[in-house]
């Protein structure tokens, strides 16, 4: 795999939270300010009881893998892969899921493909920005007037730190998914749940349909950096670091949010630093002095700049980054257009105000739009998302502040410049990467798609999977344009599981091969309805499998780990040219069907590829499309997915 991709967010869309949410109003006091709730269930309760990744049969990783294949693969092709894997499955296999067996038995307190899954990330040597590091953008505050930059960011930066209170107390609500909400998100499950020991926790939750999901990456989403390293990156987090780093112009400063003590500072002085940060000027020898840009290098490059940059004495400096809660960026951008956005919020343009190595960066902008864009090798955004989701609901119920506030001079010690000493040959370090970050991402195209004619509940009433109509609609834009099927990639979260982390979900299948055929030769009524339902009904089950730990994709990585873990080579399988475009995906796909959100995008995962985020919603399907100009256009494709969501539209509300 030659790119890790997205977690399945859609599943956090239906989430329940089991703290209670705050009441309070503007002047929150004591407890009421310092946490975004207080859960009855610790927020570790269910860890130590979760269930472990299971790893799936060989005879049914090997049949669904032959599935998958045929709808995307030549005659040709399916036949050769066929026959090397059903050679896989009775030779080298048996050997190898023995011994994968054996591995999972000796690590407990993880999963088969964690450790794996964190080492491919680490030892990728390309940039992170782009290829690794998505963006998700907030939804718009829905009172306009605490739009305003300063306002927003102090509003949302404060909701962090109540979260993040609530976090380190063990009092944020856990993560579970309710079955039945209405069963069982209520205080009996909550009194039965913590009454459980640890050990035994879980049981209790899943007697009431309820399942506890894995909050092992929560502990990395604040105070954490990828530090770049020759060969293979490391992890880097410090959590007694009490400041955030905000970026104004290239600059960057150490901002206080919480007191020696750990309380949250009061918001108004939070506002009041980030005011004084956005009246600074720009550097004083411009661009050349952005030391952000060197995290958009090849990371073998950022890691000889960044040894340079300590041995010439600016290790505290990056010291104060690397441990820093998060970093918050804020832009001069004012734009409404989409396109320019997402280069924005994507690439960043000359990468000057960004550190793509943070944890997270929540990026505002001059409209008071704000977004994160996270790094993705420590998690696969199941926490981003939660606490986008806390923090937007939070953040629009409690305005910490207003535009109307008398903005407080800023104390003594609250903030202060992050300074780096640089020579000639490291300011034209940085001036080389920004000139090959612009290089490496001249070509990448965007567009967006908004379609109002549809609606997931509209979708939901011909009982249909509103999942699956999009990739449906994906499988006949691709098809009307370039007369192909291709390899599909839907993220799918394995978070049910401890140590989880995501799997592959195919969506091109034979179902969607078929009902894209008929359609495009003019099937209309009965027969095109029930190639819609058959492909739900096939997607459906295929997400149900991948969620429960039983896709093929991560299994097939195992078994080869496995083999390269005792010195010997991978099966022909893995080398032939069937198994190579298996793993080409083309459509790299992921899902963020959440009203926090506006939309969020990642770029293409191969040359020739689309990068396609999208949302289906109460209000309406919408995406956002990357590609590479040289090879596809992404407007093109947009107009492609609003036709064929037309089509599918007419489909579904004609009556027979």
């Amino acid at each position: 795999c030659s790119r890790m991709h997205r977690s399945r967010n859609a599943v956090l869309s239906v989430r329940r939270r089991l703290g209670e949410s705050c009441r309070g109003k503007h002047n929150l006091t004591g407890d009421d300010y310092q946490f975004i709730h207080k859960s009855s269930i610790p927020s570790y309760h269910f860890q130590k009881s979760l269930r472990r990744l299971p790893i799936p049969k060989l005879p049914d990783t090997c049949n669904r893998y032959l599935a998958s294949a045929k709808a995307v693969l030549s005659p040709e092709n399916y036949a050769q892969t066929e026959k090397l894997l059903r050679d896989f499955e009775k030779t080298d296999g048996p050997g190898l899921q023995t011994e994968l067996l054996a591995y999972d038995k000796a690590h407990k307190d993880s999963s088969y493909i964690s450790e794996p899954w964190f080492d491919i990330y680490l030892r990728s040597r390309v940039p992170i920005a782009v290829n690794y590091n998505p963006f998700m953008m907030y939804a718009p505050d829905p009172d306009a007037k605490f739009m305003d930059q300063l306002t927003r960011a102090t509003n949302l930066v404060v909701s962090y730190a109540r979260f993040k209170r609530a976090l380190d107390t063990n009092v944020l609500g856990p993560e579970v998914f309710h079955l039945n909400p209405a069963k069982s998100d209520n205080n009996k499950f909550r009194t039965v749940c913590r009454m459980l020991p640890e050990s035994l926790s879980w049981f209790g939750a899943v007697a009431f349909k309820a399942f506890p999901l894995d909050m092992s990456q929560y502990k990395s989403l604040f105070n954490g950096s990828r530090i770049p390293k020759k060969g293979k990156d490391v992890l880097y987090n410090d959590a007694t670091q009490k400041h955030f780093v905000a970026m104004r112009k290239g600059r960057a400063y150490a901002v206080r949010l919480f007191d020696d003590n750990g309380a949250i500072l009061p918001a108004s002085e939070v506002q009041a630093s980030i005011a004084w940060v956005l009246r600074q000027g720009e550097l004083a020898g411009g661009a050349s002095e952005a030391v952000g840009s060197l995290t958009s290098m090849e990371r073998d490059e950022w890691a000889a700049a960044r040894e340079q940059l300590e041995s010439e004495g600016n290790g505290a400096s990056l010291r104060k980054i690397d441990g820093a809660l998060f970093t918050l960026c804020l832009d001069d951008l004012v734009t409404d257009d989409h396109k320019r956005l997402v280069q924005s919020l994507l690439i960043g343009d000359n990468a000057a105000n960004r550190w793509f190595d943070k944890c997270f960066q929540l990026i505002v902008d001059g409209n008071g739009q704000a977004t994160l864009n996270f790094e993705h090798s420590w998690g696969d955004g199941v926490a981003v998302l939660r606490l986008m989701e806390e923090s937007f609901k939070d953040s629009n119920t409690h305005h910490f502040v207003s535009p109307d506030d008398v903005v407080e001079d800023v104390k003594g010690g609250s903030v202060e410049e992050i300074k780096f000493k640089l020579s000639d040959s490291l300011k034209q370090t940085i001036q080389s990467a920004q000139k090959k970050h612009a290089a490496a991402n001249s070509d990448l195209d965007f567009a967006t798609v908004q379609y109002t004619g549809m609606t997931r509940d509209s979708i939901k009433k011909f009982k249909v999977s509103p999942d699956s109509l999009m990739q449906l609609a994906l499988q006949m834009s691709f098809h009307s344009l370039y007369k192909e099927f291709v390899p599909t990639y839907e993220s799918c979260s394995t978070a049910a599981f401890l140590k989880g982390r995501t799997e592959c979900m195919r969506s091109a299948t034979s179902a969607t091969r078929a009902a894209t055929e008929a359609i495009a030769k003019g099937a209309k009524g009965a027969d095109a309805k029930a190639l819609i339902a058959q492909c739900s009904a096939v997607h459906s089950q295929l997400v149900k499998e991948a969620s429960m730990g039983q896709g093929f994709d991560r299994h097939l990585l195992g078994l080869r780990i496995t083999a390269e873990r005792a010195g010997r080579a991978p099966h022909d399988f893995y080398a032939s040219a069937a198994h190579a475009r298996m793993a080409h995906f083309v459509l790299s796909t992921s899902t963020l069907s959440t009203e926090t959100l506006v939309f969020g995008g990642f770029g293409p995962v191969v040359p020739d590829g689309f990068g396609v985020g999208y949302n289906v919603v109460g209000s309406m399907l919408g995406a956002v499309i990357t590609s590479n100009k040289s090879h596809r256009d992404a407007r093109q494709f947009g107009d492609a997915l609003h036709k064929s969501l037309d089509e599918l539209k007419s489909i579904l509300e004609k009556k027979d």
